[in-house]
């Protein structure tokens, strides 16, 4: 029987989860620069260098002439390792920049682009390893323009915690998308793209019945993150991770929607990670 693929194994070399340089840069109108540096895979078992020699001693992208070490070039125009994961690049939309890797080692690190929605990108043929380093938006033209929207950095980013969580939603029913403010547990402002830690309680109607989550001002439909009923009536918690929007009033926001009005669930923030603009000028 066919397996699933596993990364290799782990390498302890450097702390825990870190990221170092990798800073996002608008390089054209349809084209996004990943700065030298490296990180450590969402698993935190391989590290992902950029402009740096890898496991098998290999330098990628190539230093040039008198060892210029190049940025890594993501085209919106391409889909898949260094492009976008699937479609065409959107207007006036957010979208999260990704690292992928190869835990074997036979394909360099790459970059990708997937919208902020998606629980993580569309990983193409021969990667297996992945990490968020930061965001990037579109304007009305489907362009990145560096004067209306600064790329944001998870290098600089600062996560935090709260004890006791924060309720935010309780016993809710809706079953069209449906704001959550977030305003009482992670007070960002009009700051986007907020990683929010939720601890969720759902209680189904029925098996298979689900709560699905996206941030707010998305209209994506398919990848978000969804918690699906295991046993009827009975209730379920799990913790998650969700990007967050901004809603009408400058408060970071989800939404959410059940398959059931007989449905409820109930959200609590347990912590969130903003990536504020600390790489570029005010």
């Amino acid at each position: 029987m066919p397996t699933a693929q596993v990364q290799n194994d782990p390498i302890y070399s450097l702390p825990h989860l870190y990221i170092s340089g990798l800073n996002i840069s608008v390089a054209s109108i349809t084209v996004l620069a990943i700065a030298p540096g490296q990180a450590r895979d969402s698993n935190d078992n391989i590290d992902m260098p950029v402009s740096f020699p890898n496991l098998q001693g290999n330098t990628y992208p190539v230093p040039q002439f008198q060892n210029y070490a190049p940025p890594l070039f993501i085209n919106s125009a391409v889909n898949g390792a260094n492009g976008l994961d699937a479609g065409s690049l959107a207007a006036s939309t957010q979208y999260a920049v990704y690292l992928i890797g190869d835990s074997r080692g036979y394909n360099q690190v790459a970059g990708i682009l997937t919208l902020t929605s998606n629980v993580l990108p569309l990983i193409p043929l021969g990667y297996d390893s992945y990490r968020l380093i930061g965001f990037i938006e579109t304007d009305g033209s489907s362009h990145f323009v560096y004067a209306t929207h600064e790329p944001q950095s998870m290098s600089g980013a600062l996560a935090y915690y709260l004890q006791p969580p924060v309720s935010v939603l309780a016993g809710g029913t809706a079953t069209t998308f449906t704001g959550v403010d977030l305003n009482s547990a992670v007070p960002t402002g009009t700051l986007p793209n907020v990683i929010v830690e939720l601890l969720v309680t759902f209680t189904p109607v029925a098996v298979g019945d689900t709560v699905q989550i996206r941030p707010t001002g998305s209209t994506a439909t398919a990848g978000l993150v969804t918690i699906t009923g295991l046993q009827a009536g009975i209730a379920q918690s799990q913790y998650i991770q969700v990007i967050a929007g901004v809603n009408g009033s400058s408060h970071a926001s989800i939404d959410y929607e059940l398959t059931s009005s007989s449905d409820a669930v109930s959200m609590s923030v347990v912590g969130w990670t903003g990536a504020p603009h600390t790489a570029y000028p005010t």
